[in-house]
């Protein structure tokens, strides 16, 4: 495999890192019969499901409580009521990720078999 190419496995975990990437992709909306275009973020991280870019670089992954919701259930004293959170995307069901641009925060939504390049690397499967 020559240093031009990126495989989809070692792309998504340079995504996931702590480093913002370079990523471009091919837009594709069956719904409204769109696409073939090609989207870019100059810095983007695979993001954890808020839409704020500061809350999304610290948010605990899926189905991860943090420290101070449990503090905070803990302190009202009330029980914790179960499916009272965020709606679960199914990213994994759907080959989808939610990516973060670091410098605006915006989210996109980007399926993975639709990315192009990673950090300047042609991704390939």
């Amino acid at each position: 495999m020559k240093a031009e190419t990126i495989r989809l496995k070692d792309a998504l975990a340079l995504l996931d890192g702590p480093a913002p990437v370079a990523v471009r992709w091919v837009k594709c909306d069956r719904r409204r019969k769109t696409g073939g275009d090609f989207g870019a973020l100059p810095a983007a991280r695979i993001g954890r499901g808020t839409r704020s870019a500061a809350a999304a670089l610290r948010a605990p992954r899926q189905g991860e409580e943090s420290a101070a919701d449990r503090a905070a259930v803990a302190a009202s004293g009330l029980a914790p009521v179960p499916g009272a959170g965020p709606k679960d995307p199914a990213h994994w069901a759907n080959a989808t990720r939610n990516l973060v641009d670091t410098r605006t925060g915006a989210l996109v939504k980007v399926h993975i078999y639709l990315l192009v390049h990673v950090a300047g690397r042609k991704v390939i499967i």
